[in-house]
């Protein structure tokens, strides 16, 4: 047990006793490239399709097991861009590549001359209200274009972007360098040893994703894996590709970035190994330590598992499926919260995936209904309101669509699609691996998660103005009528499995139906259902199951399935959380059918950076941004437990034993105790619980 000296730790104190329980690989802010501060601008959606798009041809490149749906966006290469001028004349200077073309109010666009070094000057004439500019990219490229100007552009007047459907919006402002728009910056590198072992097997604390670096002589042969024995196993049909390039130094390297935490080199004396780690600069800014050690590890291994996986937009995990899926982010979005406060990623997976060219988000009926409940997580846990002003039109353009597979009852039917995921006639439900849904009936799982996505939405678009937000809220309460009559056992107090019958011992329908608020207060037969799921599934779910299970008071019994289950894990050596619990065994790394398709780097099993939190300390946002939050803590047998969360207007402080709780309470924020409200900035003690 780890010993804690006071109460009312500072926070520095409690994250440096939080980083002893984790991978320490990676700096916190690794040096960025250089940037002149310039103002690119951008269509909405088009920076972030970009990033999408190069993620998924990477992704394909370098893993030969890689599936996914083909109808993610693409970006469309030209926008039309306007803001409001001074009237008094000027000089505006345009950067960018692919075409230019400019007008003052009314007139039509004519194309800009570049000049020697590849800018456009525009002189601003006298009178002018209006500024309109017509972008086209080379092909493949977002349309961006750098602006600069000596005065003319009226101060705070926002630029503006047509949309498809020819409404302006406002346009998306990234700061870059003059040379260089910021769609084509990529993550950070930072160099780290590669250590060489008593057996000749190059090995890291932990995984990273990087292209090593090999001083030799020869022409070598490389084998990485996340496991030891995927490394040695050195099979032609490894899961990830290692073509090697010389580099000018003579040096060798891969073609790809790697997923690996140990190297075999063949076919040369080796005299020294790096790697170019890539790494986002997400200071560790959120932290969790108690006084059980095996929480603390689990905490820490979580939180490094998720920074990992954040490689310019949210991905899956770092070798196979190293792309974004949306409803395994809606879980990420919670430990980012908890853990690392890097908003800015979330925001920009929600706009890439809520594109889809046609059918469902990751070709996935419920991974598009995931994607609007994860909406407004972001909302709660980021307080993003531009965000959700911004892309108010792409929400609700969404639910429309997702309202065409509504029946007469409001009831959610997915029909088959093209570039469905898995069995497209059965409307590509997947709700998680190892779930087998029958076709022919009607899942209450699956209506749930259309009922919270419809409530999101109403409350989102409501927040906006929207007139489609009375109708979302309609159908949810037409869905939510069916389901309790169709969908609840009052005999059981619990959820059925399926509307047409069935018990009630599946975890999905009632973990979701907690989750969401639909659940009647009194329901014990929901609580008896969640107990006796020891899991549900992957880490995916199994985190929901918990976060749910809590919720019915079994603060203690979530605590210990999380020691069980990821401690499991680590028993297993891993040092970062996999894509499924462990199976001991000779076959613990294998899934799909190879002996090492498991992800040993899983941005889904991330779920205790924000279980951990909540469930011990009772930290829980309720008001959007954490303007007001709660701390209710549930020690247990716990002796005392400190954590930080980093909330947008600074760090909530928490730490916690049996003579009370102190927390620090950031400006802008203010802490509910019942019927008592403390503003920040303050710090508070709390009587015990």
């Amino acid at each position: 047990m780890t010993e804690r000296y006071t109460n009312g730790r500072s926070a520095a104190e409690i994250r440096e006793h939080a980083r002893e329980f984790s991978p320490d690989l990676l700096p916190d802010s690794p040096a960025l490239p250089p940037g002149d501060g310039v103002s690119w601008l951008y269509a909405p959606g088009e920076f972030e399709l970009a990033k999408l798009e190069r993620l998924v041809r990477e992704g394909f490149a370098a893993n030969r097991f890689v599936h996914y749906a083909a109808n993610y966006g693409s970006v469309q290469g030209r926008t039309t861009l306007r803001r409001r001028l001074t009237g008094r004349p000027g000089q505006v200077l345009l950067t960018g590549d692919g075409s230019i073309a400019a007008a003052f109010d009314d007139a039509d666009p004519a194309p800009l001359p570049p000049s020697h070094d590849g800018a456009r000057r525009l002189d601003v004439p006298d009178g002018a209200r209006m500024l309109v500019l017509g972008i086209r990219a080379p092909e493949g490229e977002p349309a961006a274009v750098a602006v600069a100007d000596d005065g003319a552009l009226l101060p705070g007047a926002p630029w503006e972007a047509l949309d498809v459907s020819g409404v302006w919006r406002p346009a998306l402002e990234r700061i870059g360098a003059a040379g260089r728009a910021p769609h084509q910056d990529r993550e950070p590198t930072v160099v780290l040893p590669v250590p060489r072992d008593a057996d000749g097997i190059f090995s890291l604390e932990a995984p990273v994703l990087g292209r090593p670096v090999i001083s030799c002589a020869g022409s070598p042969r490389i084998s990485t894996g996340e496991s030891r024995d995927e490394a040695l196993a050195a099979s032609p049909d490894a899961e990830s590709r290692h073509e090697l390039r010389r580099l000018p130094d003579g040096r060798w390297t891969s073609v790809h970035r790697l997923a690996f935490r140990h190297l075999v080199v063949l076919d040369a004396e080796v005299a020294d190994v790096t790697v170019e780690a890539s790494v986002r600069p997400a200071p560790r800014r959120g932290a969790f330590v108690c006084s059980d050690d095996l929480l603390n590890r689990i905490w820490g291994t979580s939180a490094y598992t998720l920074r990992l996986c954040l490689q310019e937009l949210v991905l899956d995990g770092i070798k196979r499926d190293r792309m974004p899926w949306a409803g395994d982010q809606a879980l990420n979005t919670l430990a980012n919260a908890y853990a690392l406060g890097d908003g800015a990623i979330v925001r920009d997976g929600l706009t890439a995936l809520g594109r889809p060219r046609h059918g469902y988000v990751n070709g996935i009926s419920d991974y598009s209904l995931w994607w609007v409940v994860n909406s407004a997580s972001y909302r709660r846990c980021f307080g993003d309101r531009d965000h959700l002003v911004r892309e108010a039109g792409v929400l609700a353009g969404f639910l429309r669509h997702l309202a065409g597979y509504a029946d007469e009852r409001g009831l959610f039917r997915p029909r088959e699609e093209p570039d469905g995921f898995g069995d497209a006639s059965a409307g590509s439900v997947f709700l998680d691996w190892g779930v087998t849904i029958d076709p022919s009936r009607t899942s209450t799982a699956l209506q749930v998660l259309w009922h919270w996505a419809l409530r999101s939405a109403a409350e989102l678009l409501a927040e906006t103005g929207s007139a489609d937000a009375a109708r979302w809220a309609a159908l949810a309460d037409r869905v939510r009528q069916t389901l309790l009559e169709e969908a609840w056992d009052p005999a059981a107090g619990a959820w059925r499995e399926y509307l047409e019958g069935g018990g009630t011992a599946s975890p999905h329908a009632n973990m979701l139906a907690v989750l969401s608020g639909l659940t009647p207060p009194d329901a014990p037969g929901v609580r008896r259902s969640l107990l006796a799921a020891e899991r549900a599934g992957t880490p995916f779910m199994t985190s929901f199951t918990l976060r749910a299970l809590a919720q019915t008071g079994e603060h203690g019994t979530a605590l210990d399935r999380i020691r069980d289950l990821w401690g499991a894990m680590l028993d297993a050596g891993a040092t970062t959380f996999w894509e499924e619990f462990d199976e001991p065994g000779d076959g613990r790394y294998a899934m799909y059918g190879r002996p090492y398709g498991k992800s040993l780097c899983h941005a889904w099993s991330s779920g205790p950076a924000a279980l951990l939190p909540e469930l011990v300390l009772g930290i829980r946002p309720l008001a959007d941004g954490w303007a007001e939050f709660e701390v209710r803590p549930h020690l247990g047998a716990l002796a005392w437990a400190d954590a930080i969360v980093p909330a947008p207007a600074g760090d909530i402080v928490v730490t916690a034993d049996a003579s009370g709780t102190t927390v620090e309470i950031p400006a802008g924020t203010t802490l509910v105790d019942g019927e008592r409200r403390h503003a920040g900035p303050a710090r508070v003690t709390l009587a015990p619980a």
